[in-house]
């Protein structure tokens, strides 16, 4: 629900395309400190006290976004430093949230665990801002603000009834060096290292494109803000549905296939969204994204989690996730000025055609991605 009610805020006060990048770029750039001090806590101590604590914080600030909202005299500044703040605690989450699935099931069972994770994380992908647009369209950013907050309460019970399995914990050193360490062991084994590469190209010209709907809506479709959501819920939607499909498939498919066949099909749903001004035939190009991004991510987060040792679990898993949001910032924050200077639809091609590119680069040049098999 942030992900839509902030960069709508934004654009409501500013109208500005590269002030809705930077948005994205302040829920996201927190990352690169959040996602890998994340990591080391989550290795080092219980990712479930982690979680819940960021999580608190969360709240804490998503009530802050409520009532900064109201306020008349509310300025972009102080909403962008909220919304760095809450970024910072979302990336500590994130990366004790990726690791402790693997310690709350069997070890046999960690894959189709991490399957079913995807299913329920693109199912919010298509129910929150669907929900959004909704509420947005209907009572306004306070009151998406104030669902979000209480929406994190749900999570927050689970966390204090599930007991996780106890797994060897990592020698504590000091921040930094477990940060290189981990760093290290992602270079050293092919498999972690497709999939970083893999998953920051696909979160830079792909994943991005999502954080400036809003200007895609109003420049290009001109569609209010439950259009919005319905743009965005497509996204899920479909990643769902891709999601449920995978989870029975099981290994009937390789990842390096799923990866290439993904990246293929995310240029190809980006080149009809910046083809037609139509909302409709937009729609469609915008579901083969959710596809594309389902059959990317789930295949880079199976031979991740599938690869690492327990003992780095936490850390390379924040690496991954470091990846996805600093990428997908870079994108944003590219996109809405570019977007200023020569129009979206330009931009949204050429996001496109750089997945493409990845895509014959990986089959040529990354050994046809087989690491990630």
């Amino acid at each position: 629900m942030l992900s839509l009610s902030v960069p709508v805020l934004v654009w409501n006060l500013s109208e500005s395309g590269a002030l809705v990048g930077t948005a994205a770029a302040a829920a996201n750039l927190p990352a690169f400190v959040g996602s890998p001090l994340g990591g080391v806590w989550a290795d080092r101590y219980s990712k479930r006290f982690i979680q819940l604590t960021a999580l608190l914080v969360q709240i804490g600030l998503a009530f802050a976004l409520y009532r900064a909202s109201l306020r008349p005299d509310l300025t972009i500044p102080w909403l962008l430093a909220l919304t760095t703040a809450n970024g910072l605690a979302s990336s500590i989450s994130l990366s004790a949230y990726q690791a402790l699935v693997a310690d709350i099931v069997p070890v046999r069972a960690v894959r189709p665990a991490y399957r079913l994770n995807a299913i329920q994380f693109n199912a919010s992908r298509a129910i929150g801002p669907a929900v959004a647009g909704w509420v947005l369209a209907t009572w306004g950013a306070p009151t998406a603000f104030l669902l979000n907050a209480v929406a994190h309460l749900p999570l927050a019970l689970t966390l204090l009834a599930i007991r996780p399995r106890s797994v060897q914990r990592a020698e504590t050193t000091h921040v930094f060096g477990e940060i290189l360490a981990a760093a290290r062991v992602t270079w050293n084994i092919p498999a972690l290292r497709a999939a970083l590469f893999t998953i920051a190209i696909s979160s830079a010209f792909g994943m991005s494109v999502q954080q400036l709907g809003k200007v895609l809506t109003e420049r290009v479709f001109g569609v209010d803000d439950a259009g919005l959501g319905i743009l965005v819920a497509s996204i899920g939607i479909f990643a769902v549905i891709t999601s449920i499909a995978l989870a029975f498939l099981g290994e009937v498919f390789r990842g390096s296939v799923l990866v290439r066949s993904g990246l293929a099909l995310y240029g190809g749903g980006l080149f009809v969204v910046a083809a037609t001004p139509d909302f409709t035939t937009a729609l469609v190009g915008f579901a083969i994204t959710g596809v594309a991004h389902v059959l990317v991510n789930i295949s880079v987060t199976m031979a991740i989690q599938s690869h690492v040792p327990d003992e780095y679990r936490g850390r390379v898993t924040s690496l991954q996730l470091m990846a996805i949001i600093l990428s997908m910032a870079f994108g944003a924050q590219l996109g809405g000025v570019l977007g200023d200077l020569v129009g979206l639809p330009l931009v949204v091609a050429g996001y496109g055609a750089a997945l493409i590119a990845f895509g014959v680069f990986g089959h040529f040049g990354l050994d046809r991605l087989h690491a990630l098999d």
